[in-house]
């Protein structure tokens, strides 16, 4: 068999071959020319930070077209971009016959840094007034000390994807301000906003209903004792200048001290009409500085098993304190921290307040087995300091020192009435060393957080359970609020005021100890003015740099331990005192991502927030165009 060799083709024709099947395929040839970039600029070229810049370009040859960093793929001839930084940006066109680079420098001009370091100690995360240390919380502050409203930029370096930032406006006066403050622009922002899964919208649990109830009740009455308070200073004014030449009205001499099983008929004045309830003295006990405590249930909260024996062994133990140790108990510690319930009456009030001689009034707390709804859970009510037939509004006066609790709350809470009880005696001092024995009324927003003080440092060492209520009824609430509650205006029920008022107090409590506390029954003026010249005079710098402390200590979600000095609620001792530390950071789940809208403006006394999430690649936190109001502060906190 003859086998014939292939004709042989030439190489040159095989690569002209090959040439042609390329290009039939769409690939590029050695003829295939790299794309060519005749221009690309940046214009303006210098920039202030948040100002654009646009990139522009000639190229020819090129099927496809990217800029780096941040911007991708691009079409057409031109691109803004906004730099927080001064960046080089490369141009990259790619074609058949290959690729080509061009380079353009956006120079930025950043303004002095507006911010001011804020924090210090271990566990402060600013490394600068400009950068973040990676670690830590980190805290930076502007105040707004001019007449009108202020812009300013704000450029962070060194954080990382995932941190927070939390820009915290705060309004640390009693006024409105005159502006509502913007967090402006925020430069290379996430691709999406991230759906708010951390927000928790809970409808309220049974218990923070009933205390609602209860607060709006509360802050009723705590009006009205005002009110009182504010009469006498009038009625003493009076007198002096006009002596009366009417009779006198009865003295109300104190009765003597009952004893177990003696019986008394109270009168229940908040009710319309006016009830009455028969009441056995179930104990008593002698208190520091002379006077006695008695506690009287209603019979009929015995049957019902509303007020039992421990029950009765409980408030007495917070009360009184435990045998042999009064000092200890809430009234021993209100003694000392604030000064007695009752005392001398002033020249001109003889006539329309009882008497604490020859000997001291005893102190009443009254358990009634309530017959009728009642939106109340304990009182003081100044009325029952009147003499009867001294004033109108208290014809009902039972003419003692008392405070009344409703029986059927002590089933359902003994813990929360007994720290309600030591509440209420906060007022009850407030009342008289205050209003009666100094004249000087106090601010809704103070006698309430006064109040707060009490719940806060005394209630845990007075009850026996060691009862707080600060985390879950005042902490827990501000966190969900979203902001846009005014402290000094107190509008209570529209704006839960006790929550704010609980944060504020935690803070200066964990600050300064009971300095605040005590402070407050001699300082006359606003209760802000009060305030501002206790924290100066306990080391602090205003009640506006604390105010905003509690802020960004509640919104920021600070933890327990490890938080810059002089935020949170980390535990602190002052004296015998020790005031436990509160944990924010577990109510996460809790806070709005978005705060609550300012439809009132922004309000004295009141926050607001803007919280970002730092996206993917980003080193640089920059917000450009933050509007301050005048008077204000923003505080930004990132960890």
């Amino acid at each position: 068999m003859n086998i014939h060799p292939a004709p042989r083709v030439p190489a040159l024709a095989v690569a002209v071959l090959a040439s042609l099947l390329l290009a039939a395929c769409g690939g590029s040839t050695a003829s295939d020319p790299a794309p060519v970039i005749s221009a690309f600029t940046a214009t303006p070229a210098t920039v202030a930070l948040g100002d654009p810049s646009t990139l522009a370009w000639t190229v020819t040859g090129a099927t496809s077209l990217s800029v780096d960093p941040g911007v991708g793929a691009v079409t057409g001839s031109s691109k803004a971009v906004t730099p927080a930084v001064t960046t080089t940006y490369t141009l990259t066109a790619t074609g058949p016959g290959g690729t080509a680079t061009r380079s353009a420098t956006v120079t930025v001009n950043v303004p002095a840094a507006a911010l001011d370091v804020a924090c210090s100690g271990a566990g402060c995360g600013a490394a600068s007034a400009t950068a973040y240390a990676g670690t830590g919380i980190g805290i930076w502050k502007y105040r707004n000390t001019s007449a009108s409203a202020r812009q300013i930029s704000i450029q962070i370096t060194g954080v990382a994807a995932g941190k927070q930032a939390l820009l915290l406006f705060s309004n640390g006066t009693a006024l409105p301000a005159p502006t509502v403050p913007s967090a402006g622009t925020l430069v290379f922002p996430p691709a999406a906003a991230p759906a708010p899964t951390s927000l928790s919208l809970l409808p309220p649990t049974a218990e923070e209903t009933r205390q609602a109830a209860h607060d709006a009740f509360h802050g009723d009455l705590l009006a009205a004792n005002r009110e009182l308070g504010l009469s006498l200073r009038e009625a003493a004014a009076a007198e002096r200048s006009a002596p009366s030449t009417a009779a006198a009205p009865v003295p109300a001499q104190p009765l003597p001290t009952p004893v177990v099983g003696d019986t008394r008929t109270w009168l229940e004045a908040t009710a319309n009409p006016v009830v009455s309830y028969d009441t056995t003295v179930a104990a008593t006990c002698a208190l520091p500085g002379g006077r006695n405590a008695v506690f009287w249930v209603d019979p009929r909260s015995t049957t019902n098993g509303t007020v039992t024996a421990a029950d009765v062994d409980y408030f007495k133990t917070t009360f009184c304190g435990p045998a042999g140790a009064g000092s200890d108990g809430g009234f021993g510690r209100l003694h000392a921290l604030l000064g007695d319930v009752w005392g001398g009456v002033p020249p001109g009030l003889g006539t329309l307040l009882i008497s604490d001689t020859p000997t001291l009034q005893d102190v009443n707390v009254v358990f009634l087995e309530v017959q009728t709804s009642v939106n109340w859970a304990g009182y003081f009510y100044g009325c029952n300091n009147f003499r009867r037939g001294a004033d109108a509004r208290c014809g009902a006066t039972n003419e003692a020192l008392a405070f009344f609790i409703d029986s059927g709350q002590v089933k359902v809470s003994r813990s929360y009435i007994g720290s309600a009880l030591l509440h209420e005696l906060t007022h009850m001092v407030n009342f008289y060393q205050r209003a009666v024995s100094r004249n000087i009324p106090n601010d809704t927003w103070l006698e309430e957080t006064t109040a707060t003080m009490t719940d806060d440092m005394v209630t845990p060492l007075a009850t026996p359970d060691h009862v707080t209520i600060l985390p879950g009824q005042r902490i827990l609430p501000y966190v969900r609020s979203g902001g846009a509650i005014s402290l000094t205006s107190w509008q209570y029920p529209v704006q839960n005021s006790y929550a704010l008022a609980g944060a504020f107090a935690g803070l200066v409590d964990r600050r300064y100890g009971t300095a605040i506390l005590t402070g407050t029954i001699g300082c006359a003026g606003s209760g802000v003015d009060c305030v501002d010249g206790l924290i100066a005079a306990s080391g602090g710098t205003s009640f506006e740099d604390d105010f905003g402390r509690a802020g960004a200590s509640t919104l920021g979600l600070f933890p327990a331990v490890g938080v810059p000095a002089g935020y949170g609620y980390p535990q602190k001792t002052s004296g015998v005192y020790t005031i436990p530390a509160i944990d924010v950071s577990q109510y996460a789940s809790s806070r709005k991502p978005i705060a609550t809208s300012l439809l009132a403006g922004f309000e004295g006394g009141s926050h607001t927030y803007q919280l970002d999430t730092i996206p993917a690649g980003s080193t640089v936190y920059t917000r450009t165009g933050v509007a301050v109001p005048a008077g204000t502060s923003v505080l930004l906190v990132i960890q």
